[in-house]
């Protein structure tokens, strides 16, 4: 599945199924650029995932809704509920760790 770009419109519809990794970051943000990559990466490596971006620059107001102090900010949603959030940028490893752990359970 393609990385898929959130606007305040559509992000609500777009984590409320399934499992979904939420990317929060911001334009100038250089960390947020290199994680950017780790996404497109793993998005190649396991075409299942569910990827979102949202660009809190042009979103404000959701990265308000959604406290989102700092980016990057990652969330992990299943079914519509947060389960995970972590700020920084997070390695490959690292994000399939958080996978295994909710994807199946």
């Amino acid at each position: 599945m393609p990385i898929q770009h959130a606007t305040a419109e559509n992000f609500e519809q777009l984590v409320s199924r399934d499992f979904v990794i939420v990317d929060f970051w911001g334009t100038t943000c250089v960390p947020c650029k290199l994680f950017a990559r780790v996404l497109e990466d793993l998005d190649a490596e396991i075409p299942f995932l569910n990827i979102v971006k949202l660009n809190t620059t042009d979103n404000p107001e959701i990265a308000e809704a959604y406290h989102i102090g700092a980016v990057p900010t990652v969330q992990f949603y299943k079914n519509g509920q947060l389960v995970e959030s972590h700020v920084g940028v997070m390695s490959a490893d690292d994000i399939k760790a958080v996978l295994s752990e909710h994807l199946y359970s």
